[in-house]
C-alpha cells in the first residue's frame, strides 16, 4: 500500500495525457491497455525508478531520442525493448519488454510442455555433467565454466526447451545472478526437478549479501554440475566468475575465466569488473580487519583480468 501511495502522490497529472495519447498511437495498444494491461504498470513509482537504489532510471527528452536508444539496446542484447511516457518526470523511459519478473502470456504453453515433460523425472538422478550434450542445446553464450556451465538464463522462455535436456546431462545446480529477479518460477522449476537454486545477487549495492554468500558460491562452484547466469549470461556472469577466481580460486593454481560479456570486440571494457572487485575488497577488509588477500597479488589478478580483455577482439 505505501508503494501505491507513494505512486499517485508523485504521478505528474499533467503527463497522463501524453501518456495515454502514445499508448493509442501503438500497434498493441489494445493489448496493452485492456488484455495484459501490462501498459498500467507506468503509473507505478517503478517505472520511473530503479527498484535496486531508488534512483531515477534514464530519460531521454523525446520519444525520438528514446527509441534510437531501445532500438540499440535490442541489437547489442538480442532482446525487445519499449519506449513510454514517465508519469513523474518530463521524460522517456526503456524498459526491456517482459521483464524478468513473469514469463510472458505467450509462453504459458510452453511452461506447461516444460513441465509435464519433467514431471516423471528422478529429481534424485545425479550424474556427471555431460558438458557435449549441454552445449548442444545451443543455448545462447553458452559456455563450460569451471565444472559446470554459463549462459541465458534457464528461466526465459526462449531457453525453456533445452531444461530437460541440461537436466539430462547432469545439471544438478542453477545459481542466478539477477539482483531484481522476484517471481519463484525459476525456483520452483528447479525444485520440482531435484535442481538446487542459489540466488546470489550480483549488484553494487548489494555488496553486503555478496560478501556474506561468498563462500556459498565459491564451494557451489567448486562441486561442479552448476549453471551460472544473469540475464543474458554475459556481464553479471563474468563478475561473479571473476570474484570467484580473484579472491579464491587463483590462490587454488585455478585459471581465470575466459571472459564473454565484458570484451574488445564488443566494444566493452572491464571497469565494471574491477569496480566490482574494489568493492569487495575493501567491504572484506573492513569487515575482516585485514586484507583478503594483499593489495600487490590483487592488482596482479585485476592486470590478468584486463590482460584478457585486451588480447580479445
Amino acid at each position: 500500500m505505501g508503494t501505491v501511495t507513494t505512486s499517485i502522490r508523485k504521478i505528474k497529472v499533467g503527463n497522463i495525457g501524453a501518456w495515454l495519447t502514445d499508448q493509442l498511437r501503438q500497434p498493441g495498444w489494445f493489448s496493452n491497455l485492456i488484455v495484459s494491461r501490462q501498459a498500467w504498470g507506468a503509473f507505478s513509482i517503478y517505472a520511473h525508478k530503479r527498484r535496486s537504489d531508488g534512483k531515477a532510471k534514464m530519460a531521454y527528452s523525446t520519444r525520438v531520442s528514446a527509441q534510437k536508444a531501445a532500438d540499440s539496446m535490442g541489437r547489442k542484447h538480442n532482446a525487445p525493448f519499449a519506449v513510454y511516457k514517465c508519469l513523474f518526470c518530463e521524460g522517456w523511459h526503456i524498459s526491456k519488454i517482459g521483464g524478468n519478473k513473469a514469463m510472458p502470456v505467450s509462453s504459458t504453453k510452453e511452461k506447461v510442455d516444460v513441465m509435464d515433460s519433467i514431471k516423471n523425472m528422478d529429481p534424485h538422478d545425479s550424474t556427471s555433467l555431460d558438458v557435449d550434450k549441454a552445449l548442444a542445446t545451443g543455448i545462447p553464450d553458452i559456455h563450460p565454466a569451471y565444472g559446470g556451465l554459463r549462459g541465458r538464463t534457464l528461466s526465459s522462455s526462449r531457453q525453456l526447451y533445452a531444461w530437460k535436456k541440461l537436466k539430462e546431462a547432469g545439471l544438478q545446480q542453477v545459481i542466478d545472478l539477477r539482483a531484481d529477479y522476484s517471481s519463484d518460477f525459476y525456483s520452483e522449476l528447479c525444485r520440482k526437478t531435484g535442481v538446487e537454486y542459489f540466488h546470489y545477487p550480483v549488484a553494487i549495492q548489494r555488496m553486503e549479501e555478496m560478501v556474506d554468500l561468498f563462500p556459498k558460491l565459491c564451494e557451489l562452484i567448486d562441486r561442479g554440475n552448476f549453471y551460472i547466469a544473469c540475464a543474458m549470461g554475459l556481464h553479471r556472469t563474468d563478475i561473479a566468475l571473476c570474484l570467484y577466481w580473484v579472491f579464491y580460486a587463483a590462490d587454488r593454481g585455478i585459471a581465470p575465466p575466459p571472459l564473454q560479456g565484458y570484451r574488445k570486440d564488443k566494444g566493452l571494457g572491464t571497469e565494471k569488473i574491477m569496480r566490482a572487485l574494489n568493492a569487495f575488497y575493501k567491504l572484506k577488509t573492513e569487515r575482516d580487519g585485514k586484507v583478503p588477500i594483499p593489495m600487490e597479488v590483487f592488482k596482479e589478478r585485476k592486470d590478468i583480468i584486463n590482460e584478457q580483455n585486451r588480447a580479445i577482439g
